[in-house]
């Protein structure tokens, strides 16, 4: 992958994880928001995860 391939992934892994997690919290559901916060963790470890396996190509 390249750099802007990474950023494209990161920035589509990332935007409906916190509009959802923006949605638990103006909602007050706190526990909605830990567990789409602990969600995005898992899926940036595992997104880490691949990169590692197939190095940056510039």
């Amino acid at each position: 992958m390249t750099r802007e391939q990474v950023a494209d992934a990161l920035r589509r892994l990332t935007a409906a994880q916190v509009e959802d997690i923006e949605r638990a919290v103006k909602d007050g559901h706190k526990t909605i928001a830990l567990n789409e916060l602990a969600d995005l963790n898992r899926q940036l470890k595992a997104f880490a995860a691949a990169l590692r396996k197939a190095p940056l190509r510039a």
